[in-house]
């Protein structure tokens, strides 16, 4: 079955039934143009059967097809990490820790902790490329617990969230210190490349972003929405759609954590229109 063809868990997991399948698929995801050395970047190495791993030619180095990946020394099998990994990919407003952990069968700090590795495979590509052509710009607070998994009273502070997304494209979202012009114009000068149009709210911190490329704004305040062409219904959606994972799905997201989160649905967000790959990509990116 092709990972396109994938459309329900029940199917992913007769995909990824044995340990085996699981390996012959990374293997091809990892190194397409043959077997590679983690430690030293040698290829052709030996293969040990007995053992069922590899021995680098130049540095003696055995390796198996998880070294030096987000699964490297697991105890849970690939077969379970694979429907994981699934689940967060097909899930719109993403799946929490508990739900992993009724689905395959492992401990809840175990899940949390498969969850954490997984959003670091999926962040590999979210901030490569400079955003391009239409870019519409909002800023939002977004409300995130004091400390992890909360013990008593619960406190929460709002953060400062910049979302930045291509029409058509990808999605960025990035935490600032601050919601000025100083705080914005660093991260947006990181960020943008050949820009066609901005379009932002009347927000006075945004108006400098005439200086990297054509500028338009809505007023809001004035109950402006659209203006031609102007709008930000892009970013505002992609808005709605995270903050309804977050009071949904996780019901609250840890402040020390919550970059990781914006980071994982920006992913999928960027991935929309390739969901039967989204498996693929996490794959091939899953060295740490």
């Amino acid at each position: 079955m092709e990972m396109s063809a994938i459309k329900s868990l029940e199917q992913a997991r007769r995909q990824f039934s044995t340990q085996r399948k699981c390996e012959k698929h990374l293997q091809r995801l990892r190194w397409p143009n043959g077997i590679t050395c983690p430690r030293c970047g040698a290829k052709r190495p030996y293969w040990l059967k007995n053992q069922h791993l590899w021995e680098c030619r130049e540095c003696k180095y055995q390796f198996s097809v998880t070294a030096g990946t987000i699964f490297h020394r697991s105890k849970i099998d690939l077969p379970r990490w694979f429907v994981a990994i699934w689940m967060m990919c097909h899930s719109p407003k993403g799946v929490s820790a508990k739900q992993i952990e009724r689905e395959i069968g492992v401990h809840y700090e175990t899940a949390w902790y498969m969850t954490k590795r997984i959003r670091k495979a999926m962040k590999h590509d979210v901030f490569e490329d400079r955003l391009g052509g239409i870019i519409e710009v909002d800023d939002a607070v977004v409300r995130a617990s004091g400390d992890g998994i909360p013990r008593g009273p619960t406190t929460f502070e709002g953060k400062n969230v910049l979302g930045m997304a291509e029409r058509g494209g990808s999605l960025r979202m990035m935490i600032l210190d601050g919601l000025k012009a100083r705080d914005i114009r660093c991260v947006v000068a990181k960020n943008f490349g050949e820009v066609q149009e901005i379009y932002s709210d009347a927000a006075k911190a945004l108006f400098f972003l005439h200086e990297f490329g054509p500028h338009k704004s809505v007023a809001h305040v004035r109950k402006e929405y659209v203006v031609d062409e102007a709008h930000v219904n892009t970013i505002e959606n992609a808005w709605s759609l995270f903050k309804r994972g977050l009071i949904g799905v996780y019901h609250h997201v840890s402040a020390k954590y919550l970059q990781e989160y914006l980071d994982e649905f920006a992913f999928r967000y960027s991935h929309r229109k390739e969901k039967g790959l989204l498996v693929d990509l996490v794959l091939a990116n899953c060295e740490t």
